[in-house]
């Protein structure tokens, strides 16, 4: 093995690359439940906050079942279209959500969260805090990091990656 390859094995880069693979994959097994996988989950956040960002702090008290069109979830998710239709397509087969053809135009779809789906999304949200809320207290008790410093360590790492590589 030439001596740039062992160069490379050790570099911070490498671990760097190694470390974030190893939270993709744990990341990947995290479903919010036995009933939604993480795109369904997000999918019934953001119709619950209508596109606000939920985790940016700033969620404003909206109605949790006021509806929203395709376009306006598809674009508050920065997802296309047919991606977050077949979506809804399921998630309205499962009874979470429900959708109504605009009056004056029938090519607006509007879509809404049902009672079900909103129960669901709030129990997914008590059980998914309360996992993470355990990691962070698994964390804390190995006394290297606190929650608030991990957080923040992440969110330098977020603000790096976009910055390299952009945003979706």
């Amino acid at each position: 093995m030439g001596d740039k390859m062992k160069e490379m094995e050790n570099s911070n880069a490498l671990q760097m690359l190694r470390a974030m693979d190893r939270i993709r994959r744990a990341w990947k097994n995290a479903s919010p439940s036995e009933t939604l996988n993480k795109s369904q989950f997000f999918t019934l956040m953001t119709l619950h906050n209508k596109g606000a960002d939920a985790f940016g702090g700033k969620c404003p008290h909206v109605d949790p079942y006021e509806p929203m069109t395709l376009s306006a979830l598809a674009k508050a998710m920065n997802q296309s279209m047919p991606a977050v239709s077949q979506r809804i397509r399921r998630l309205e087969e499962l009874g979470y959500v429900c959708r109504t053809p605009d009056e004056s135009d029938r090519r607006t779809m509007w879509i809404a969260l049902t009672g079900q789906g909103n129960a669901l999304l709030q129990e997914n949200c008590r059980d998914m805090f309360r996992r993470l809320e355990r990691m962070m207290t698994r964390l804390e008790r190995q006394g290297e990091r606190t929650p608030a410093q991990v957080i923040e360590a992440f969110n330098y790492l977020a603000d790096a990656m976009e910055e390299e590589f952009g945003t979706p």
